[in-house]
């Protein structure tokens, strides 16, 4: 069952038609280059991952031999956060397909945030998904994807879930099994609960606790990402005070799905003076950006992670009167104190 559409991650992208004479030189041209062409290749990787068990909170990552164990389990269901036409090359067996963009409110000035409870139920439902469930996760992002699906289901709080470490790169690697094979899902009934707040923070609540309590603000987003303004919507720099770490710290490689060994991954964070029952709160370009940062802390086992679903979309907008103060980004530098910042409350 495949279920979404495939959108664009700015929210400034449109699509422009190519004129006729270059549709009409393209179908003469593709079959022979087709004929011609060397077969695709998958990415595969011959990094090999660390076991979950050595990491402090395990329960937040899949092996692949783990789940290659359960792969007929009932209440297993693998779910593939790539791309369509990749989930269609091939995924894991009993993988359904969502798009993580369906998990997007587009109706919200703010882009890139949580959409409502009844749409994120309904997402949850079609995959097959109660509280019966463990929930693993992969794209073909590195796992960034996956894990804002992992994190909303967190937050929604109807299942336990996992980040398939390694992703389907690891996976193919170990030569496990790949089909194009859809499976077949009951959609499931979820009963309406409230979510788990405590996994949260909005941008008053932000801004409130910087000026003190202990806050910790991690920015996760890339140099690249740093530099986006969507063509002067938004500001350079980022929130006064945060730890520039950028989310692919996290990874034993660019370019993999592969988390770093346990004591690497201590020491990204540990470096920047992150305390593990510290208040944090990470953020990202998006509202989507920032999760793999967070399910990498809890998986330490940091207990008091917040994301800030607004992201660097809603502070750093460039609009008249915004309270959001910024400082210049420097990406692994020191923050700036913030008490040597100007700060103006709402």
């Amino acid at each position: 069952m495949l279920f979404g559409t495939r959108r664009s991650h700015s929210p400034l992208a449109t699509r422009h038609s190519p004129p006729f004479p270059l549709i009409a030189l393209l179908a003469l041209l593709l079959p022979l280059l087709a004929a011609c062409g060397p077969a695709r290749v998958e990415p595969t990787t011959t990094l090999k991952p660390y076991a979950a068990a050595e990491y402090p909170r395990p329960e937040y990552l899949a092996d692949s031999a783990w789940l290659a164990e359960r792969l007929s389990d009932p209440f297993t269901r693998i779910v593939d956060l790539s791309p369509r036409e990749e989930y269609e090359r091939g995924h894991l067996p009993g993988a359904v397909h969502i798009w993580w963009q369906d998990l997007i409110e587009v109706n919200n000035p703010t882009y890139g945030m949580l959409v409502d409870p009844a749409s994120r139920k309904r997402v949850f439902e079609r995959a097959g998904i109660d509280n019966t469930t463990t929930v693993v996760a992969y794209d073909n992002a590195g796992g960034r994807h996956a894990a804002r699906f992992l994190w909303a289901l967190l937050y929604a709080d109807y299942a336990a879930g996992r980040l398939l470490n390694g992703g389907i790169g690891g996976w193919r690697s170990e030569g496990r099994p790949i089909t194009r094979d859809v499976p077949t899902i009951a959609p499931t009934r979820l009963p309406d609960i409230a979510p788990n707040e405590a996994i949260l923070i909005n941008g008053d609540d932000l801004l409130a606790g910087l000026g003190g309590g202990g806050l910790a603000v991690v920015d996760t987003r890339t140099l690249m990402e740093g530099r986006e303004t969507w063509a002067g919507q938004l500001r350079f720099g980022r929130i006064p005070g945060a730890r520039s770490i950028p989310w692919d710290r996290n990874l034993i490689q660019k370019n993999t799905a592969i988390v770093r060994d346990p004591g690497e991954l201590s020491r990204v964070y540990e470096s920047q003076s992150l305390g593990r029952e510290q208040p944090i709160a990470v953020y990202g370009l998006t509202g989507a950006d920032a999760a793999h940062t967070f399910w990498m802390l809890r998986l330490l086992g940091y207990t008091n992670v917040r994301l800030y679903d607004g992201a660097w979309a809603e502070w750093g907008a460039n609009r008249p009167g915004t309270p959001y103060q910024v400082e210049p980004l420097a990406v692994g530098a020191d923050p700036v104190p913030v008490a040597a910042l100007p700060i103006t409350p709402r």
